[in-house]
């Protein structure tokens, strides 16, 4: 059976609301509606009525109709909201409409009254079905996004075990071979190691990441997150540093860069099978013309990171999806696809973004911004200006986020 439709009216008129009922009772629409007069009884109807439809008179002796919009959209943003009124008048009309009102209708031409409450209600009920809709995909993807996340993980995890469990046999076959048992230690150290960075690594995706910032000394932080992965790189691959003298100090958490800077040079690196140059080099940008489509992108100087390499380079279908969650171009047990995700959430804690330059066998490109503490000192020949456009896409158009 169908419930009646459930209407709460701002009008402080008993005769025009009569009106309105009986139009549309008469328009076929069983309707049980619930009239208001102040901001007050507007907020506990809202609370106290699972509403379909509010209609609103624009001026009332305690309430104005815009306000009571303000209301409405604050508390129950998807319920249509129709204007009946006799003062409302152009600009109101119109300013009502950029605010959010689904139509108005004036009182001496109240044949407009049902065309325009069937018109907000079927575009209410398109709303809802679209809404249903991308739920459903959504949580389809993210079905298909376990089973992808558990697929790659259990495969992980099962080379993990076997590490441990052959080495922890071989540790009886030796037990009176100190040498082998050092280098038999090693390999069930370096075994859990692995294990807890993945375990690391999905609960930091897993959790909304959150920065402790501090000012730091990029430069020096690269250096010596470099230091510590210079060791990991095959001697086939160049790395060169090209950072600017007395950069200015960014808020960042030191640690987080580190796991960026890190994930960034073992992408190059793996990248990069027969060698080739890794350069990692420092730069104050800003934007010339920040559009309204780059709402990531604020006025105010970055200090940018960029992580090149020369190796396979990306098609653009790729670039599109590489910072989705679990996406990887490695091989099954290679990877969890869940770095540069990550790499993703920490630039958008650090305020910042991450941006991309690839093509297919010239290499690729990453590039980190930090926006710059307001009130930092650096000369304005040193800061390069570029406009949004050279970012692939729109970086804040990016499809990829969290």
């Amino acid at each position: 059976m169908k419930q009646p439709l459930q209407v709460i009216h701002v009008e402080d008129s008993l005769a025009d609301s009569a009106l309105v009922e009986h139009l549309l009772a008469e328009a076929g629409f069983e309707c049980e509606i619930q009239r208001v007069e102040t901001r007050q009884e507007l907020v506990d109807a809202l609370k106290q009525t699972k509403c379909d439809l509010i209609l609103s008179d624009c001026t009332l002796p305690q309430f104005h109709g815009l306000e009571a919009l303000q209301v409405a959209h604050a508390t129950t943003p998807n319920i249509p909201f129709i204007f009946i009124s006799g003062t409302i008048g152009e600009e109101t009309a119109i300013k009502s409409l950029q605010d959010g009102a689904t139509d108005y209708v004036l009182k001496h031409r109240l044949s407009r009254l049902i065309p325009a409450v069937r018109r907000a209600l079927t575009e209410a009920e398109d709303r809802a079905a679209r809404a249903m809709m991308e739920s459903q995909l959504r949580q389809a993807r993210k079905l298909e996004t376990i089973g992808t996340l558990a697929g790659g993980l259990a495969h992980d995890f099962r080379n993990v075990l076997q590490v441990l469990k052959l080495n922890i046999e071989l540790l009886s076959l030796n037990s009176n071979n100190p040498t082998q048992i050092n280098q038999i230690a090693e390999q069930l150290e370096k075994a859990a190691s692995r294990g807890g960075s993945m375990v690391e690594e999905l609960l930091l995706f897993a959790r909304k990441t959150e920065a402790n910032l501090a000012q730091v000394n990029m430069a020096g932080r690269i250096q010596e997150t470099v230091q510590m992965v210079r060791a990991t790189l095959p001697a086939n691959v160049n790395l060169s540093l090209h950072l600017e003298k007395n950069l200015p100090l960014v808020w960042a958490d030191a640690g987080q860069v580190d796991r960026i800077l890190t994930n960034l040079m073992m992408n190059a690196r793996d990248a990069m099978p027969e060698g080739g140059d890794l350069t990692i080099s420092t730069d104050v940008i800003r934007f010339d013309d920040i559009s309204g489509k780059s709402w990531q992108i604020k006025d105010t100087p970055y200090l940018r990171i960029r992580i090149s390499d020369t190796g396979m380079g990306m098609d653009e279908a790729t670039q599109t999806r590489i910072f989705e969650p679990f996406f990887t171009t490695k091989p099954v047990g290679k990877g969890t696809g869940l770095g540069l995700s990550v790499v993703f959430g920490l630039m958008e804690a650090h305020r910042g973004f991450i941006d991309l330059h690839s093509k297919p066998g010239e290499g690729s490109a990453f590039s980190l911004f930090f926006p710059l503490p307001a009130g930092a000192k650096i000369a304005p020949e040193r800061i390069n200006v570029i406009s949004p456009s050279q970012l692939l896409g729109e970086t804040a158009e990016s499809e990829a986020v969290h």
